[in-house]
């Protein structure tokens, strides 16, 4: 590998998209679901994959998502030059869907549908969003190739909110003074959290009480602002499934001695009962109005976040993955069977995974 005085390499652009994944239904379509998060960080989102191939009208869309505040997005994948058909789809999924968000992804897009999405975007408002982004396969030297996305289009000054820690237009209107405060003081954790780890990307800004970050095919890590008065840093379980969370859930918190050992601290496991997410956190005292204690606290953030992330995150994402491709392949089989039996409907009675169980 030719490298230059720094020892850097170069990126080159390597493959066709379409070379890459040859089907965009069979291939690209659950490769994209299964690595949500690439694409996540790229728009400084925070994203759960809640379905694939959905039915809508007479239609079918790629992925359906939410985001970190609950709403949907809806994702269109193109593995051909973007078209007519594509955007009158999206639009269809949009509303079919009320959704908040509307991601298209192609390799290649025209100049025609990048000018409508920015044209959609200045007359839809702060409610509705719509990105263009176009994806590649990339390579430095004789490395591994790597996926790539390209936003080509986004609503008004996104960008420039993201990397500030600002938010969009429809939060910044939409929080409160004490969200508003609370999310100024996350942005400040995270910036000095970034430094130490680069591969966390800065998210577009909450009007919520809480800051959602760095999602994968596990969940995603936030700081919150918690209950009595507490601050919270937390890995949140959530792939969509909750069979997935329970079993993700069962096997770190059957490991909680030999991780907190790891992280140096001890940690909150918490099952969320009611609920199809999972959280391992840690919490601290504190009142965000107390302008003394803020150093402090964001200090104990910053050593927090980092030491769990450090510990946790490549085996939570690594973990999720292989219970996923397990589940499915269960389900995959169950039906197989079912349908060998001649029953009408799946049946209901495979394995399942409760909450408490090894």
């Amino acid at each position: 590998m030719e490298l230059d005085s720094k020892n850097l390499g170069r990126i080159r652009r390597v493959a066709n998209p379409r070379d890459v994944w040859t089907s965009e239904s069979a291939d690209f379509t659950p490769w994209l679901a299964d690595n949500i998060d690439v694409l996540a960080d790229e728009l400084g989102m925070t994203l759960t994959v809640t379905g694939t191939e959905v039915l809508v009208g007479e239609f079918r869309l790629d992925i359906r998502a939410e985001d970190q505040d609950g709403h949907v997005v809806i994702i269109e994948n193109q593995m051909e030059r973007t078209d007519h058909s594509h955007l009158g789809q999206c639009l269809v999924y949009a509303s079919g869907l009320s959704a908040r968000t509307v991601v298209w992804v192609a390799p290649t897009f025209r100049d025609d549908f990048r000018r409508a999405f920015d044209w959609l975007n200045e007359m839809t408002g702060p409610d509705l969003n719509f990105f263009g982004v176009e994806v590649g396969v990339v390579q430095i030297g004789d490395g591994p190739r790597a996926p790539v996305f390209e936003v080509v289009a986004r609503p008004n000054d996104w960008q420039k909110l993201i990397k500030t820690g600002g938010g969009t237009a429809g939060a910044a209107t939409a929080a409160s003074p004490r969200n508003a405060q609370r999310q100024d003081f996350f942005a400040e954790i995270l910036r000095e959290v970034i430094v130490q780890i680069p591969a966390i990307r800065m998210p577009s800004r909450s009007s919520d009480n809480w800051l959602s970050f760095a999602s994968g095919p596990f969940g995603y890590w936030a700081l919150s602002a918690a209950a009595n008065g507490r601050l919270r840093v937390e890995a949140y379980l959530d792939s969509g499934d909750r069979t997935v969370n329970d079993r993700l859930y069962n096997e770190f918190h059957a490991d909680a001695a030999a991780i907190e050992a790891a992280v140096g601290f001890t940690l909150e496991w918490e099952e969320l009962q009611g609920k199809r997410a999972c959280r391992i956190a840690r919490y601290l005292p504190f009142d965000i109005e107390d302008e003394a204690s803020r150093p402090a606290a964001k200090a104990w953030a910053v050593t927090s976040l980092t030491a769990m992330y450090g510990t946790l995150n490549e085996r939570l994402r690594a973990r999720a993955r292989t219970i996923r491709d397990e589940v499915r392949k269960h389900n995959e089989l169950r039906d197989v069977l079912a349908h060998d039996a001649g029953a009408d409907t799946p049946h209901q009675d495979g394995i399942e995974f409760k909450r408490g169980a090894l």
